[in-house]
C-alpha cells in the first residue's frame, strides 16, 4: 500500500466525494478489465467526484498521479496475466457480515462505481450467452458496497430459505472466482475487439520505389514486396 497515497486520499482537504484508497482500488479493477480501453485523462477526474483535488503545489501533484498510475499499472498487470487479487487489507473479515464495513465493502463499493461508469460499454459488447455470467460476477463483486444492496441480491438469487449471513459466508468464499471471472471476460472481449479492429483497418499501400515498412533501409521492391 502507497502509505502516502492513503493518506493523501483521506486527508480532509480533500473535496467531499474523494474515493477512499481502498475505493480507488475496486475502481482501478473495474477500468483495467474494461472490454475497450480507458485513457487516464477520462477516469482520474473520477477519483475527485470531478473536482479540484486540492494540490499543494506541482510537485505534490505529480507525485501523487505517479502513485495513481503505478497502481492501476500493477492491477492491470494483474488483469494481463489472469491472475487478479485483493490488495493484502482487503481481504475478507473472519465474520462475513461484518464485510460491509471493512475496506472490502469500500473496495466493492469502488469497483460498483467503476462498473456502472462502464456499463455502456460492457453492453455495446457482450454476447447475451455472457450476459448471465458478468451478472453473477458484478452481483459478488459489489455484494459488501450496500447492506440494501446485498438484501436485494439476496432476495433476486435465492431459490430457498437462505439467511443474509449464508449468503454474505457464500460470497466471501466466491469473491476470487468472480474477480478472475470479470477479468477473463473484460480481457476476452478487449483482444477480440482489437483483432476485429486491426482486420478492418485499410492495407498500408507502399510505393515500389519507397521506403519498405519493415524497417530494413531498402526499397520497398528489392524487399517485402518479393
Amino acid at each position: 500500500m502507497s502509505q502516502n497515497l492513503q493518506e493523501f486520499l483521506a486527508s480532509p482537504a480533500r473535496p467531499a466525494g474523494t474515493m477512499s484508497y481502498h475505493e480507488l482500488c475496486g475502481f482501478l479493477f473495474s477500468i483495467a478489465c474494461s472490454p475497450d480501453l480507458v485513457q487516464p485523462s477520462e477516469w482520474l477526474p473520477m477519483i475527485f467526484d470531478d473536482q479540484d483535488p486540492g494540490y499543494a503545489d506541482v510537485e505534490e501533484a505529480n507525485a501523487i498521479l505517479q502513485q495513481i498510475i503505478t497502481l492501476y499499472n500493477d492491477v492491470n498487470q494483474q488483469v494481463v496475466s489472469g491472475r487478479p487479487f485483493l490488495p493484502e487489507e482487503c481481504q475478507p473479515t473472519e465474520v462475513a457480515e461484518e464485510n460491509f464495513t471493512s475496506p472490502l465493502g469500500e473496495w466493492s463499493a469502488g469497483f460498483m462505481c467503476g462498473h456502472g461508469w462502464l456499463a455502456e460499454t460492457w453492453d455495446s459488447c457482450l454476447p447475451e450467452e455472457l450476459d448471465d455470467e458478468l451478472g453473477s460476477c458484478v452481483m459478488v463483486l459489489s455484494y459488501f458496497a450496500d447492506p440494501r444492496l446485498a438484501e436485494a441480491y439476496r432476495q433476486e438469487a435465492s431459490t430457498k430459505a437462505v439467511t443474509a449471513g449464508e449468503m454474505a459466508r457464500t460470497v466471501v468464499k466466491i469473491f476470487g472466482d468472480a474477480m478472475a471471472s470479470y477479468a477473463l471476460i473484460g480481457r476476452s472481449l478487449y483482444l477480440a475487439l482489437n483483432e476485429m479492429a486491426e482486420e478492418d483497418a485499410p492495407a498500408l499501400k507502399v510505393g515500389r520505389n519507397e521506403p519498405c515498412p519493415c524497417g530494413s533501409g531498402k526499397k520497398y521492391k528489392h524487399c517485402c514486396l518479393h
